[in-house]
């Protein structure tokens, strides 16, 4: 029970790292990584647009998210303390739902039918906030740094 404890614990951890990080070091000192993601936003406010390409600079975060993950995980099999992989689990599964929903269903960077679709009302909720991270009025308006958790007035419809 402990461990399954530690796997959601650290899932949800998670969304408090990425907001923070997508709003003080993408945002901040890495924007140099980070705006090649916003290059598609309609918005002549933004400091300079970047070509549009496949790959973003913006994709190296996906490393430094997951050599963490990746290291947790080897230490804990290697040493049979489970607590370490079942942590390196929860960050995992986050990284595999913020790829899913980010990445496929909002920017869709790969086209893949069924994950393109948007039922879910929560789902909805979710794009209506990123979109709204997307079109700030200027390059400090930005908003919406947390992918599942955000305010209450983007499930309205």
């Amino acid at each position: 029970m402990l461990n399954v404890s530690l796997l959601i614990i650290s899932y949800l951890f998670m969304e408090f790292v990425a907001w923070s990080n997508h709003k003080y070091i993408m945002h901040g000192f890495l924007w140099k990584w980070h705006k090649d993601h916003h290059r598609k936003d309609r918005q002549h406010t933004l400091p300079e647009k970047t070509e549009d390409k496949r790959f973003e600079k913006n994709d190296l975060f996906f490393l430094v998210y997951a050599l963490p993950a990746i290291i947790l995980l080897i230490l804990g099999f290697s040493l049979h303390y489970l607590a370490l992989s079942y942590i390196g689990v929860g960050i995992t599964l986050y990284g595999f739902t913020y790829f899913i929903i980010h990445d496929i269903i909002i920017h869709n960077r790969l086209t893949i039918s069924f994950l393109r679709k948007k039922p879910n009302y929560y789902i909805r909720a979710i794009v209506k906030a990123h979109t709204a991270h997307h079109l700030p009025k200027n390059k400090t308006d930005f908003q919406n740094y947390g992918l599942l958790f955000f305010p209450s007035r983007f499930f309205k419809i």
